[in-house]
């Protein structure tokens, strides 16, 4: 049974997912750390403005705890692992994000995460304004001419920011921005095993994604497991009986089928 989103804790799942990587995480031990953070905040007593608290956030989280984005090595599958990024404290825009978010989770502050594209930012809510922080960049807060500027240099022009792309985004859909990131860099490496860990994991938070069992059944097959290609298909068929590409699968799984027989 799918999990709603509301009772997703963001630090538990992120901290989940790296085992795949790193099967001996202390996970207690850094949801220690990032109680002790959220203290050093909370610490500054900056009231309820979200200016204020941005601020006591930046300086804590940057100012102290020296949060920063990995430029020199930003494709390091490492920056995408929240236990990797609060050991060396570097990381890439989604998961510093994740930290300034379980932050101010814990001072019950609102916060939320904003999936520009091509980057991913913080936002601080009060009754009259909002603050966007950008992690990456040294906790930086960035007007909105800011972020349209960040997205026409990213694009060349081509893509345009709109009032959605400012919106706030759910703790599920930080954690399959987070997956997606993993899953470009395993893809690119050809490492077939963790991107398999990968696509099970985005399936499992996304499972009215058909396209994660699609490419699932395919490194499958890439690595000789043709019962496990096969099983995948046949869970896309049973979640989107009517897709698109329901022929085409069909006739993939009669194919499997045989040669399942012929392994026999």
């Amino acid at each position: 049974m799918e999990l709603d989103t509301q009772h997703i804790r963001l630090d538990c799942a992120a901290l989940h997912l790296a085992r795949d990587v790193y099967p001996k995480i202390d996970v207690p031990r850094y949801l220690r750390l990032l109680d002790e953070m959220s203290a050093a905040v909370m610490q500054r007593r900056p009231g309820l403005a979200a200016t204020l608290r941005y601020e006591a956030l930046r300086d804590v989280l940057v100012g102290e705890f020296g949060l920063s984005g990995n430029a020199r090595d930003y494709y390091a599958p490492e920056n995408s692992y929240l236990n990797r990024v609060l050991d060396t404290r570097v990381g890439i825009p989604i998961s510093l994000a994740v930290v300034w978010l379980e932050v101010a989770r814990r001072l019950k502050w609102p916060a939320a995460g904003v999936g520009l594209p091509g980057h991913f930012l913080v936002r601080l809510d009060d009754p009259e304004r909002f603050v966007l922080a950008d992690p990456f960049h040294a906790g930086v807060a960035r007007s909105v001419d800011d972020c349209r500027l960040l997205v026409a240099e990213r694009f060349q022009g081509a893509v345009e920011l709109s009032a959605r792309h400012l919106r706030r985004v759910s703790t599920r859909g930080v954690l399959v921005r987070l997956l997606r990131n993993l899953r470009n860099i395993y893809l690119a490496a050809e490492d077939w095993p963790r991107l398999a860990s990968t696509l099970r994991r985005l399936a499992a938070v996304q499972p009215a994604n058909g396209r994660h069992l699609r490419e699932l059944a395919a490194v499958c097959w890439r690595q000789g497991d043709v019962r496990g290609a096969r099983n995948h298909l046949a869970l896309y068929l049973h979640r989107l009986p009517d897709a698109r590409d329901a022929s085409l699968v069909e006739r993939s799984l009669r194919k499997l089928d045989l040669a399942l027989v012929a392994q026999n």
